[in-house]
């Protein structure tokens, strides 16, 4: 079984581990432990390097994390180290989505039925057909508004049983880990993010389109954070000076050669 460090610490970029298996000519290894995340929940896998060596595909197995290496790997004790840029992209898209998709639910009732991080932007699909322009403005407006109150984002491991006030059921037994943003949002998750909405940027929905008998909303984040620290209470006038510069282009220049 491998310890997954990012379901405790998203921002962890730098461990030691242990080689525990190889297959492929050693070019696919097993870690007792690992920081990097396998593709998973619509999230793309990290880049990055172990022991120098490229890491260029992290594969989910179930209680295992394979870790596909450009070339082949010998050591018994690794190094491992994330790429960050990519990283925290993804750590901005996907706390971006938990955030849209929150706004989504109480503004409309809807609940997100996937989502799709991509190389220059990313989508959820509603399963709804009667969203409009002016839905559009108003969560993405609600949205910005909670950017930059900067709210704190934070993840416990609760009893499924238990759980309560979680946006979307899970059918997961045992342990659940679940994602809050405060006083918005309770879902279920394993992927990474940012520890408040701040850090996330600003938000733009891009497109609407009408996808079988549902929604698709393409969205992306700016790759520059609003915010850090602690929450504060911020009017919308702040967030309207603060993006609207920035919605024509989204600025995902960055983020693409980023996840390049």
């Amino acid at each position: 079984m491998t310890h997954r460090l990012y379901y405790t610490d998203s921002y962890l970029r730098d461990f030691e581990a242990s080689v525990v298996g190889r297959a492929e000519d050693s070019k696919r290894v097993y870690l007792d432990r690992t920081a990097f995340y396998p593709s998973s929940g619509g999230q793309p896998f990290d880049r990055g390097i172990l022991n120098g060596v490229e890491v260029i595909d992290v594969i989910d197995e179930g209680d295992r994390v394979a870790h596909i290496l450009a070339t082949p790997l010998h050591d018994h004790r690794v190094v491992g180290r994330v790429d960050w840029a990519r990283r925290f992209d993804h750590m901005q898209q996907h706390s971006g989505q938990h955030l849209l998709s929150a706004v989504l639910a109480d503004q409309l009732g809807q609940q997100t039925t996937g989502v799709h991080f991509g190389r220059e932007s990313s989508t959820l699909d509603l399963a709804t057909a009667s969203l409009g322009p002016v839905h559009v403005q108003r969560a993405e407006e609600k949205a910005n508004e909670i950017v930059v109150e900067n709210r704190p984002v934070e993840v416990t491991f609760e009893d499924a049983e238990l759980a309560k006030d979680v946006r979307k059921a899970s059918d997961r037994k045992g342990e659940l880990r679940i994602v809050t943003i405060r006083d918005l949002d309770r879902s279920a998750c394993g992927g990474t993010h940012v520890r408040f909405t701040g850090e996330i940027g600003c938000l733009v929905i891009r497109k609407l389109e009408r996808v079988r008998q549902g929604t698709r909303l393409e969205f992306c984040v700016d790759s520059e954070p609003l915010a850090g620290g602690e929450p504060t209470t911020t009017s919308s006038p702040s967030w309207r000076m603060t993006c609207l510069p920035l919605r024509k282009s989204c600025r995902i220049s960055s983020r693409a050669s980023a996840r390049s």
